[in-house]
């Protein structure tokens, strides 16, 4: 009888515990490209009345961290992490929630085409035997379409032998351009970047410049071109925007000193485009 009302006792502790604190999970998409960050907002709301200090806990050498994830691929096999990230100290006062963007892809190295699922774990301050689960958030990684491929050499490197591809892919609402730098030796992505949508009307055109960066120039709105710029390791580094000249193509030229340029079109800033249309609209509102 003892042993029973002990048991029942804790139970009824970890239930009240579960209703102190809520954790929610959103996966940012429900798709994404092979080798593309998988990223996901956990949202944690403190209800037990009083301020929760979330802290890590070191017992040696091994680090435990009071946020945890853990991820099952489509035939429910729990799947192996790169490393155990450890996460910063979170004070959250009672009745507020906090937010972090988390990138599930530098843990579990989502590097296969497959349905997933993802869920969030809290460890709750001082209890280590009462944690918190939040919902499961399903997400698919897809294969995309290789339009151009280039190599290039990066000499003194731990990946010396490389190169750019450039990849499109639908998520099932939108259809993006990537930027992808491939180690050649392993096949390895060492970075996937999304540059923006995507209009396949116009083929996608790259160049590479004196030291080795990437120039891609493609069709990123009914008028608008995007020329971005991608360093030898995959950073994006930088992006304008064009529009075509009537009866030219825009069109990258190279010069013999390695520079890129875009010719046949006229370079433009939308964000003075839209304040220029907004004073525009404005002003026809007024009465006369």
């Amino acid at each position: 009888m003892k042993n029973l009302l002990i048991l029942l006792l804790t139970a009824l502790s970890t239930f009240v515990a579960v209703g102190q604190v809520s954790i929610s999970l959103k996966v940012d998409r429900r798709q994404y490209l092979k080798y593309e960050p998988v990223t996901a907002i956990v949202t944690i709301t403190n209800r037990s009345g009083r301020e929760l200090d979330f802290t890590s806990k070191l017992e040696g050498t091994i680090a435990h961290s009071w946020l945890d994830f853990s991820m099952r691929d489509s035939g429910g096999r729990a799947m192996q992490k790169r490393h155990n990230k450890v996460f910063q100290r979170a004070v959250i006062p009672a009745g507020r929630s906090m937010s972090r963007r988390v990138n599930l892809s530098g843990m579990f190295g989502v590097a296969k085409v497959g349905n997933f699922a993802v869920t969030a774990h809290v460890r709750r301050p001082g209890v280590e035997e009462v944690s918190y689960t939040s919902n499961s958030g399903h997400f698919t990684v897809g294969g995309g379409s290789t339009l151009h491929s280039v190599p290039f050499g990066v000499p003194d490197s731990p990946y010396p032998k490389r190169k750019y591809n450039i990849v499109t892919f639908n998520d099932g609402n939108k259809t993006a351009i990537y930027s992808q730098v491939m180690d050649t030796n392993t096949g390895l992505s060492l970075s996937t970047y999304r540059l923006s949508e995507y209009l396949g009307f116009v083929k996608p055109l790259m160049a590479l410049d004196r030291q080795n960066q990437l120039h891609v120039l493609y069709l990123a709105g009914p008028e608008v071109f995007v020329h971005a710029t991608v360093d030898q390791d995959g950073q994006h580094n930088s992006t304008e925007y064009f529009k075509r000249v009537a009866g030219r193509k825009p069109r990258f030229v190279e010069f013999t000193d390695g520079q890129v340029v875009v010719a046949g079109a006229i370079k433009y800033d939308p964000e003075e485009e839209a304040k220029v249309a907004s004073k525009a609209r404005g002003a026809s509102e007024r009465p006369e």
